[in-house]
């Protein structure tokens, strides 16, 4: 009977700590993988445009999959690499490749005015 009090202790004690352990790991490799993706974000544009105060950006897609999310890592990523710039982000989704049917899904674009950062974006519902 004592045997199995023990057990039934260490077995518990056990559970506890391997339930803490695992959210721990869960929680810490999520938080590494966010950061590893947005330190690493980056997408083969079609066509960049630099002019004195603008970077527009210039993406393709054949689907709408991820599209607001893509932008917003778009303007995140070229406001480091163009600072001082207006920075226009587009995504272009290829509606019908036969006929080279094309249509503009999602724009976004982001200003810094007296060190606030603007971002506005504009989507396209009959895309």
């Amino acid at each position: 009977m004592k045997n199995l009090l023990y057990i039934v202790i260490g077995a518990g004690f056990l559970g506890i700590i391997s339930s803490s352990a695992s959210g721990f790991l869960t929680t810490e490799t999520s938080d590494t993988l966010d950061n590893l993706y947005e330190e690493n974000f980056y997408i083969d544009p079609e066509l960049i445009e630099v002019s004195d105060d603008k970077v527009k950006i210039l993406l393709n897609q054949v689907n709408a999959n991820n599209a607001e999310r893509k932008i917003n890592d778009c303007l995140n990523f070229y406001k480091s690499e163009y600072e001082n710039k207006t920075i226009e982000c587009n995504i272009l989704i290829n509606k019908n490749i036969a006929v080279e049917e094309d249509c503009l899904l999602i724009s976004g674009e982001y200003t810094k005015k007296e060190e606030k950062e603007i971002i506005t974006i504009i989507k396209d519902t009959s895309c």
